[in-house]
C-alpha cells in the first residue's frame, strides 16, 4: 500500500526554466548586458553538465558555485565576474517561484490521500523560502534537500536519510515524483521507491520507469 509521495521541486513544481530566465535576464541586463534569449540554451547546457558531474560526485557543490558563471560568460564572450554574479543570481532565484502548470491542483489531490515529501538538489534555505512563497510548503510534511542532507539525489545516501526521517515509511510504499532521469528516477528506483517520470520533452521511457506522465495533470490516473 502507497503511503507517501516525494515530489522533485524544480521542473515539477516549480518552473525551474522560468525562474532561471528571469534572474538571469534582471542580472545581466542590471550589469549593461543586452540579454538574449540564445543565451539560455548555453547556460542549460553548461549548467546541466555541472549538475551531472555533481550528482557523479566528480565536483562538489562548491566547485559548481565558483565554476558554473565564469564557464558561462567564457563561452558567451561577457566580461563579468562569475563567482559575484552567481551570488547575485542565487539570490534572485531564492526569491523566485514561478509554479507548474498544474502544480497546486496536484498537490490538493496527493494531500488527501498520502504523506508529502519534497525532495530536492539545491539549498536548503532556497528551496524552503521558494516553496513558502508559492503557498506549498504547507503540503509537505518535510523538505528533504542536497544542501541540508549533504548528498546529492541520486545517491544512495540522499535517499536513507530521507527514510531515516520519515521512520514509519518504507521505500516500497513510496512514490518518487520528478521530471530528472538522473536524479528522481534512478535515485528512486535504486532504493526501491516506485518511480512517476514527469516527461515534458518527448524523451523515451526506460523500461525501468515505473510511470510516465506528460502532464502534472495526469498523476492522478496513476496515484
Amino acid at each position: 500500500m502507497i503511503k507517501a509521495v516525494f515530489i522533485d521541486i524544480d521542473g515539477t513544481l516549480l518552473d525551474f526554466e522560468a525562474c532561471v530566465e528571469e534572474s538571469m535576464r534582471c542580472g545581466l541586463v542590471e550589469n549593461g548586458v543586452e540579454y538574449k534569449p540564445e543565451m539560455l540554451e548555453t547556460f542549460h547546457k553548461i549548467n546541466d553538465g555541472f549538475w551531472r558531474d555533481l550528482e557523479q560526485g566528480k565536483i562538489t557543490f562548491e566547485e559548481l558555485l565558483e565554476r558554473r558563471w565564469a564557464t558561462v560568460f567564457k563561452a558567451l564572450g561577457i566580461d563579468l565576474n562569475g563567482p559575484e554574479f552567481e551570488t547575485y543570481f542565487r539570490k534572485r532565484l531564492h526569491e523566485s517561484a514561478i509554479p507548474m502548470e498544474g502544480s497546486y491542483e496536484t498537490l490538493e489531490y496527493l494531500s488527501g490521500k498520502y504523506r508529502l515529501f519534497a525532495a530536492s538538489n539545491g539549498p536548503h534555505e532556497q528551496q524552503i523560502e521558494r516553496l513558502r512563497k508559492a503557498d506549498m510548503l504547507k503540503y509537505f510534511d518535510e523538505v528533504f534537500t542536497s544542501g541540508k542532507i549533504g548528498a546529492e539525489k541520486p545517491s544512495a545516501d540522499f535517499f536513507t536519510y530521507c527514510f531515516e526521517k520519515a521512520a514509519d515509511i518504507k521505500p516500497e510504499e513510496s512514490f518518487m515524483l520528478g521530471d530528472s532521469i538522473t536524479s528522481d528516477m534512478k535515485g528512486g528506483n535504486a532504493f526501491g521507491m516506485k518511480t512517476v517520470w514527469l516527461n515534458l520533452n518527448g524523451k523515451e521511457k526506460p523500461e525501468w520507469v515505473d510511470f510516465e506522465i506528460k502532464s502534472l495533470d495526469e498523476v492522478k490516473n496513476i496515484i
